[in-house]
């Protein structure tokens, strides 16, 4: 039996109920499991919790993502979150129906219907995750119909100005803009984009000022592990849209008083942060989490393994990875951020997360856009190791490793993402030739990284050995 409203009794059922009665009051780009797993489920604790009593909107940014709108459309919103995992060395396993999503809109037939939600002063916060190269300017032609524009900062741009157009300067035209993908300063980063649009597209200045007077763009930063729901633990019904989630989860929002005060989500006991500065957030999660999970991701599947707790799981790995993160990513760190204690205690909860028996979380899933996540999530903690410490054998290996992933004939990354051609492009018959001409492309790594001591002759080795021997035994030579 699918799940939808009318297979629901019980407590389930006036869950829904009392959802329904809710207003639509955010509209959310993205409709991928991330944000079903973290900003839908906290939304959902705060109508639970009656301190919200508003539901969400789902658009997919690209037509790829047409399939999960439809399972929204078939499943009346519903869906289901499975929390597992430790707490304080306690097992953790809760399930929960979540009612937060009212409607979902595919972006390429329903445009004309999400443009009207603009039109609605009851919807004013707006949601996104388009991943790290969502948020980026391509020049795109001003929309004249209702077909949307194809990037996700020109279509929040025709959005705002629809909005703009049908409430003009009132006070119930303002809208908050929350973007949750995990680039710096992204909300400021988005509010540049979308300005260079209406300028582009010649909106007007009075539209800019209201942009600039009425709009507030949030920098945030996320942290949660979500994946898709495995199966186990059974539930009693099919959920095409269902996740697992781990106990863990962290929300910054930079100093925005107006969704602090309709978001109230420390009122109720959940681990949202605002603060004037996210900058010690941001590093730590960027660094510690994500470059650790780039770096396991790639040399997992060069081993043959599957998920992340494989490698954890892996005498060989999983001390490469400890030694990662203790002995590179957190001291060349430590002069980054205000609250070095705060960082260590950071990386060590990391490491536990990571062995999670409950997550099934898929390397190949965190290997998608390998190279571009590279130069965003280890070079920069490169560059800082070997100036601080003098050395990074290892992450100099996890960098080897993405580039082998593109290496002719040894792809496993499931979706390259447009740096991978370049990348491609650059291998050689002979490795220390590749070496040179991949390492010595400042395109690729915003660096050119020959000339930084140590890193083109560690590559040279461990890309040797990992071809010779394979990565498990280049790994236990560092």
């Amino acid at each position: 039996m699918r799940l939808h409203a009318g297979a629901l009794d019980g407590e389930a059922r006036a869950s829904f109920e009392r959802a329904r009665a809710m207003p639509i009051r955010v509209i959310q780009i993205g409709e991928g499991i991330f944000l079903r797993g973290f900003v839908d489920w906290l939304v959902h604790r705060l109508n639970e919790s009656g301190t919200f009593q508003g539901r969400i909107a789902v658009v997919n940014p690209r037509p790829s993502g047409a399939h999960h709108v439809h399972q929204f459309q078939e499943q009346d919103g519903l869906y289901t979150v499975l929390v597992r995992g430790l707490q304080d060395g306690r097992p953790v396993e809760n399930v929960e129906l979540v009612t937060s999503v009212a409607r979902a809109f595919d972006s390429t037939r329903e445009w004309a219907q999400v443009l009207q939600l603009a039109r609605d002063s009851l919807v004013e916060i707006a949601v996104s995750n388009t991943t790290e190269l969502g948020v980026r300017y391509e020049p795109v032609p001003r929309p004249m119909s209702d077909a949307p524009p194809g990037t996700y900062p020109a279509k929040l741009t025709q959005y705002l100005h629809e909005r703009y157009l049908a409430l003009g300067w009132q006070e119930t035209s303002r809208m908050i803009v929350v973007p949750c993908e995990l680039i710096d300063d992204n909300g400021q980063q988005l509010r540049s984009i979308v300005e260079r649009h209406a300028a582009d597209w010649q909106l007007g200045g009075d539209f800019m000022r209201w942009l600039r007077d009425r709009v507030e763009f949030c920098d945030t930063l996320v942290d949660r592990i979500v994946t898709p729901y495995a199966g186990d633990p059974p539930l009693p019904y099919e959920d095409a849209l269902a996740v697992t989630v781990e106990p863990y989860y962290l929300f910054a929002i930079r100093g925005s008083e107006r969704l602090k005060a309709l978001w109230r989500f420390e009122e109720v006991g959940l681990h949202v942060h605002y603060a004037d500065d996210i900058r010690d957030f941001r590093l730590q999660k960027l660094r510690a989490l994500n470059g650790t999970h780039t770096a396991l991701a790639n040399l997992g599947l060069m081993a043959g393994l599957e998920t992340v707790l494989e490698v954890m799981q892996h005498p060989t790995l999983s001390a490469y990875v400890r030694h990662l993160v203790h002995g590179e990513i957190v001291p060349a760190t430590e002069r980054r951020v205000t609250r070095p204690q705060m960082l260590r205690d950071f990386a060590h909860d990391v490491l536990e997360r990571f062995q999670n028996p409950y997550l099934e979380h898929k390397l190949r899933s965190i290997a998608t856009n390998a190279v571009s996540k590279a130069r965003i999530r280890l070079v920069p903690t490169l560059l800082d190791a070997v100036e601080r410490l003098g050395d990074a054998r290892r992450l100099t290996a996890a960098i080897a490793a993405v580039c082998l992933a593109y290496r002719p004939g040894m792809e496993h990354a499931a979706e390259p993402d447009p740096a991978a051609d370049r990348l491609r492009g650059l291998w050689q018959d002979d490795l220390g030739a590749s070496a040179h001409a991949i390492l010595s492309d400042a395109e690729l790594w915003s660096a050119d990284l020959t000339q930084v001591p140590g890193v083109l002759d560690g590559w040279i080795r461990f890309a040797e050995m990992a071809l010779r021997e394979g990565p498990v035994q280049a790994v236990a030579s560092l």
